[in-house]
């Protein structure tokens, strides 16, 4: 079975930055897309479209609720 007990030695500051990293490696991903293929395929180039806008705001909210709780 997998042996988990080295975490219990991880200190609350660590844990957070080590999950936020994923959310923040997205983040970044996302930000650094070319307009070309973020609407590639899209029958037009409306803003509730763009990944960038949907990106920042799932991050948010993700990373807020991981703070209030």
């Amino acid at each position: 079975m997998l042996n988990f007990d080295w975490l219990a030695n991880l200190s609350l500051g660590w844990a957070r930055f080590l999950l936020l990293v994923p959310f923040i490696t997205m983040l970044v991903f996302a930000l650094s897309l070319s307009k070309r293929i973020i609407y590639q395929g899209a029958e037009d180039q409306s803003r509730w479209r763009n990944l960038k806008f949907w990106v920042i705001i799932i991050v948010s909210v993700q990373v807020a609720l991981y703070f209030y709780f």
